[in-house]
């Protein structure tokens, strides 16, 4: 999982002895300011998910840009934390680099909510842009007279589930575990530079009640 996502820090979290460490948070606000760019939550996305190595020409191959403006996006994360520069493969002519961590979570506990909204601005508006380019995909497909598979995956899924605090962390944890399923069955042929990508977002929003509603 790409876990690029903005979440509590567990208080008392375990430590291990590994040479990349397991979670990387991020609890400087300029670190997530520095994630307000498409390119480099592409990034973040390619090299946390894959967990394998990619050269600055590979990524660049994902976001329409040059392999030089890509190594300047790649050393701006490095700065901050999110990726490292691997040990070279093959001929070595071209760095290779990889995600800093297993994990990586925004604290919310940081007080800059400016960095926090910039850095949700830029995930939704990348979403958006992807839903958007599905919509005109699937118009063509239908002018065309192409006939959708059954299974195929809907765009957008949205409503309302009711569920008791016990229910709420068992649906959590079910539909986590099924992300986690399919990311540690991913063979490394599926996690090329050359594989298919779908791409998810998923929000849980609680409703609260404001002072003076009715509460029974």
């Amino acid at each position: 999982m790409t876990r690029n996502t903005i979440e509590e820090q567990a208080e008392g979290a375990s430590t291990m002895e590994i040479d990349i460490p397991q979670v990387v948070s991020i609890t400087d606000p300029q670190a997530i300011r520095a994630l307000a760019h498409d390119a480099r939550l592409i990034v973040l996305d390619e090299l946390f998910a894959s967990q394998t190595t990619r050269t600055a020409t590979e990524l660049a191959s994902l976001c329409a840009l040059t392999p030089s403006a890509m190594s300047y996006h790649l050393r701006a994360l490095e700065k901050y934390g999110y990726v490292i520069r691997a040990a070279s493969e093959g001929d070595a002519r071209e760095r290779r680099w990889r995600a800093a961590g297993e994990r990586l979570e925004l604290n919310t506990q940081i007080d800059s909510t400016n960095a926090k909204t910039a850095y949700l601005n830029v995930q939704l508006n990348a979403f958006r842009t992807r839903l958007n380019a599905e919509v005109q995909r699937r118009e063509a497909e239908a002018k065309a007279g192409i006939t959708p598979d059954p299974d195929r995956p809907p765009m957008l899924t949205s409503g309302l589930v009711f569920l008791s605090e016990e229910k709420q962390r068992e649906f959590n944890r079910r539909m986590l575990d099924l992300v986690y399923e399919y990311e540690a069955t991913a063979t490394a042929e599926e996690r090329s530079i050359d594989s298919r990508r779908m791409f998810y977002l998923i929000s849980l929003l609680p409703e609260y009640q404001t002072s003076g509603e009715r509460t029974t």
